[in-house]
């Protein structure tokens, strides 16, 4: 149930006006209730959900050829919930739109052939999206071979650490 605030006012002797502030529990109303579907619905799919753990990351392995770190291609399922600007469009429009890897027929491909789904569903490419429809998008991954030099450590101190980092080995800035 959730409650609202509600503001009073009052002038006090020297006309200056006192606000004071209660709880008021609200109606329990057909919005509410939808309310708390739509949030049951998106536990559900959540916990459907591929996340990032160690199992996912167990699922990719790599080899050494020639000097190079090679990953062996995997498929990934890249995931999102329907934005609320998306809600009543094709899915088509908003692939062909919002992901911009692929031209519109490779998204409608996917969506015939079942690989790029709503709520693990296959669906029409003129579906109309809802909201909470979780959109899973199954892609065979090819990623680009890195150095298999070692990461040497030049420096270390309490303050700072140099390494020595071949320059084919992607950084994160964090």
């Amino acid at each position: 149930m959730y409650e609202n605030l509600i503001l009073k006012g009052e002038k006090d002797s020297n006309k200056n006006c006192i606000l004071s502030c209660e709880k008021r529990k609200a109606e329990d109303s057909d919005v509410n209730k939808d309310l708390k579907k739509a949030k049951l619905e998106t536990k559900a799919l959540k916990a459907k959900r591929p996340g990032f753990t160690d199992d996912r990351y167990n699922e990719t392995s790599y080899y050494i050829e020639n000097g190079l770190r090679k990953v062996y291609p995997y498929y990934f399922t890249f995931t999102t919930f329907t934005k609320g600007r998306w809600v009543g469009e094709k899915i088509l429009d908003v692939f062909a739109r919002e992901f911009r890897a692929h031209p519109a027929a490779e998204y409608e491909r996917c969506i015939r052939a079942g690989t790029l789904t709503v709520n693990y569903e296959r669906v029409d490419p003129d579906y109309r999206l809802k909201h909470n429809d979780l959109l899973a998008n199954v892609v065979h991954r090819h990623e680009v071979p890195v150095t298999s030099q070692p990461i040497t450590l030049v420096h270390i101190d309490e303050d700072i650490v140099v390494v020595n980092k071949p320059a084919s080995i992607p950084v994160s800035g964090n």
